[in-house]
């Protein structure tokens, strides 16, 4: 249909507003409480326009178009309407702009610019609010909001947890929380984007800049698989703040707060700021060139004794070449999965893990089955997908975990199941929810990345992949870091070169395992107490091996007491590189703040390794490398199909298993103390309700050949059977032993 705007033609379609029409054709109104992803309440005016035919200015933003309908958003008649909306709006609104940090990019001070008035008719004093503590991510000023309801709606709508709400009446009009408590969503830090004034705002920025001050670089989150879009805002070399770079096709307007926040810990007292290497059993500062040498001297002398263990949190270009300066010095023994113990999959493992369908088309599955994953916790930003599948298709949802989690969408059914019921549950369907699955309808199972940590991950992945492909399921695999990807992709796995090509010698043959006896172990952005499938073993390899080699961002007590040399590394947003998410997407970051101390890029360090070691290499001729290798790969399904596989053993033994924590997932999150705080601030070892624990009892658990108490609330649970579940955050002090095993208690 055709509308008029301004005496102008523009094309519409049905059912749309003014307003959006308007904006696809940038011309502009003002407006408040309207945005794209929001429903639309038409409460603030702002937007009111004139429409030929109607008696008074209607709302551009829930005004519907017609064919041939006539808007006039610049007469007098609309002017007079905004400008008395404008009047009504500001009558009880502060005059604090010199000290709001909104003042600069407020919306209110805008549009009172371009619509208001130089004068107010009202006299009377100004009323005030008293202002909430809703927790350490976001404060309030209160008094300034004026009730567009965004923050209300976007807890209901996206956020899928009611937290913030309008109270009283009239001038008593309040927006609070119910009850005096802290914002607990994941997406909590997006109603500070969506406040059109400077009521809610960032804690970690406020006061620290103005807004004209600030530098906006854009990035990538290192955080989760999804690589969310960033801009990080900075002054004078720190980062003030972060916000969402808007993207289609994987966080739309939104940011999960551990990628918001989660620039905290790069400040930390532990960061490392220059090389050290151990002389008289201290760590002391040195230089990269006395490194390379001694680095480079014990890859010579220790060659087939080395293991070398890589985070995916890296980025592709020093995965590639670290695995090339490895390879070329004949070590072969390479991996990231510092936290899996079950290697048994891994030659019918599909070149990269990725989500096999577009995020975009997640709203039209009919069935998602959910495996060992709490996508709102761990996956803030696929949780608005998810819900919006439940809200605009009636998607059903099942949940099939080892710990009963809350999600933010409607789940139709849940069971939590321990890791040997899990791997029965996808050949048993017959008996289980799974058989009201129809086939031919559109279908998607989401594994979680902490199914990997399993001992049995391979028998589980291979009975899910064959009844997905029996109802012609699509098969995502969720990987634990940003750059899981990444890693398989750039041969950072023992049994293959870069781009999924196979080594023969490691085909059908048992996994050499990422910590045989060692004479040289190099552990690369990785920290041993945290980062490991088990503490101990690898502190025991730590202790026993002849030469330890770091590279690292922070210190911990395992790297001031064992390593030999520890580089200084640089955090994501002092490097550049880039990272290919779950999607299937290669994305570039850039630098966004210069490198502390003497720390450098990885890749640069690296490359300084490379040329004391005779490799012949470059940045460009790295990125020509790696362009190849992925136009040359062929990612088909996910599928993981197993010729010949043995069933668990089904002994009834006692189980632990610990549960995976997203916000502390890497070395820069789990120093970052606002956000562990308000999101995970709950450790705690939960008990079989069978054993007959009470709460107050002192609990050791009795692992392989160690001993140790964990230092937690103690809880109980009914589900699943034989198991111990474990929640830890952060730096934790003490040893929690392996990730995945059979235990005894004392």
């Amino acid at each position: 249909m055709d509308i008029y705007i301004n005496n102008n033609k523009y094309q519409a379609l049905d059912d749309e507003t003014i307003i959006q029409v308007a904006d696809r054709h940038d011309i502009h109104i003002p407006r408040f409480c309207y945005h794209k992803r929001l429903s639309i309440v038409a409460s603030c005016r702002m937007c009111l326009v004139e429409v030929e035919g109607a008696k008074y200015p209607q709302p551009a933003c829930s005004t519907i178009v017609r064919d041939g309908m006539k808007v006039n958003t610049v007469g007098s008649v609309t002017e007079d309407a905004q400008k008395s909306t404008m009047e009504f709006l500001l009558i009880n609104h502060p005059l604090d702009c010199p000290v709001c940090d909104q003042a600069g990019e407020c919306e209110l001070q805008d549009i009172s610019l371009d619509h208001g008035d130089y004068k107010s008719n009202y006299k009377e004093i100004k009323r005030t609010v008293i202002d909430k503590d809703i927790g350490n991510l976001v404060t309030t000023e209160m008094t300034r909001c004026i009730h567009c309801s965004r923050c209300v709606r976007f807890g209901e709508e996206v956020a899928g947890i009611k937290e913030l709400g309008m109270t009283g009446r009239g001038e008593e009009t309040k927006i609070e929380t119910f009850v005096n408590q802290s914002l607990t969503s994941e997406l909590s830090g997006n109603v500070i984007d969506l406040c059109p004034v400077g009521a809610l705002n960032n804690n970690l920025y406020k006061y620290s800049a103005r807004t004209w001050d600030l530098k906006q670089i854009s990035s990538i989150s290192s955080n989760d698989c999804l690589g969310s879009n960033i801009y990080y805002h900075t002054y004078k070399n720190e980062i003030k703040r972060t916000v969402p770079k808007e993207n289609e096709q994987i966080n739309l307007s939104w940011l999960a707060d551990s990628d918001r926040f989660g620039h905290e810990g790069i400040e930390s007292e532990e960061r490392i700021l220059s090389p050290f290497v151990r002389s008289e059993n201290k760590l002391i500062q040195s230089d990269l060139e006395t490194l390379n040498q001694a680095v480079s001297q014990k890859m010579q002398e220790y060659t087939s004794s080395t293991t070398a263990v890589m985070s995916a949190q890296s980025s592709c270009e020093e995965m590639y070449l670290f695995q090339k300066i490895l390879r070329e010095s004949g070590i072969p023994n390479i991996d990231h999965r510092s936290k899996e113990c079950d290697f048994g999959y891994q030659d019918y493992y599909p070149i990269i893990p990725s989500f096999d369908i577009k995020l975009s088309e997640i709203e039209f599955m009919e069935n998602i089955i959910l495996v060992n994953v709490n996508i709102s916790k761990e996956f803030p930003i696929l949780s608005v997908y998810l819900r919006n599948a439940v809200k605009q298709n009636s998607t059903n949802i099942i949940s099939l975990s080892a710990y009963e989690y809350l999600e933010n969408f409607d789940i139709s059914h849940s069971e939590t199941l321990s890791p040997k019921e899990l791997e029965k549950y996808f050949t048993t369907t017959s008996n289980n929810i799974l058989s009201n699955i129809n086939k031919d309808k559109k279908n998607l199972i989401i594994m979680g990345p902490s199914t990997t940590y399993l001992k049995n991950y391979t028998n589980i992945t291979n009975n899910i992949s064959r009844y997905a492909k029996s109802i012609n399921s699509k098969l995502s695999l969720l990987g634990d870091q940003c750059n899981t990807s990444g890693a398989w992709a750039m041969g950072v796995v023992p049994h293959r070169l870069p781009g999924g090509i196979e080594i023969a010698e490691f085909k059908n043959t048992a996994y050499l395992s990422s910590y045989p006896k060692n004479d040289l172990l190099i552990i690369y952005n990785l920290e041993p107490e945290y980062d490991f499938s088990n503490d101990t073993e690898i502190i025991d390899r730590l202790k026993n091996s002849k030469f330890n080699v770091f590279f690292s961002s922070y210190m911990t007590d395992s790297i001031n007491k064992y390593a030999d040399v520890v580089y200084p590394l640089a955090v994501q947003q002092e490097s550049h590189g880039s990272y290919i998410n779950t999607n299937k997407q290669l994305q570039v970051f850039n630098q966004v703040i210069s490198p502390r101390g003497q720390s450098k890029n990885g890749l640069e360090i690296l490359l300084g390794l490379s040329k004391r070691l005779g490799i012949n290499i470059d940045d460009e001729q790295i990125s020509k490398d790696i362009n190849e290798i992925l136009s040359k790969m062929n990612i088909k399904s996910n599928y993981i199909l197993i010729d010949t596989i043995e069933m668990t053993n089904e002994k009834n033994t006692l189980e632990k298993i610990i549960i995976r924590s997203s916000n502390s997932n890497n070395p820069t999150l789990r120093r970052c103390k606002s956000l562990l705080t308000t999101h995970d601030n709950d450790d705690f070892m939960s008990i079989p309700n069978s054993m007959k624990i009470n709460s107050e009892s002192k609990i050791t658990i009795n692992e392989s050949e160690n001993s140790f108490k964990i230092k937690a609330n103690i809880k109980v649970h009914d589900k699943p059977d034989n198991t111990i579940l474990v929640k830890m955050n952060g730096r934790y002090a003490q040893k929690i032993g392996s990730y995945n095993t059979s235990v005894d208690l004392s």
